[in-house]
């Protein structure tokens, strides 16, 4: 599954959201960095802090991860 980072942070909680590429909630494509194609959630989002120290699984499409409410 191939995964995407938001390049801009969450006001409320200044987290960078991670999502899959068919997530309704995704960013438009240029607010994002394709992370590349990954088994699990968990390997995305190793690869995301290399961009960001601050991120979040997206609550509909990377639970597995997701850390806020």
């Amino acid at each position: 599954m191939l995964f995407l980072v938001n390049k801009n942070a969450q006001i409320q909680t200044g987290d960078h959201k991670i999502h899959t590429c068919n997530c309704k909630r995704k960013p438009k494509k240029e607010n994002t960095i394709e992370l590349g194609d990954f088994y699990e959630a968990k390997v995305a989002q190793c690869e995301a802090k290399k961009y960001f120290f601050n991120v979040d699984g997206c609550a509909i499409c990377c639970k597995a991860i997701h850390l806020k409410e």
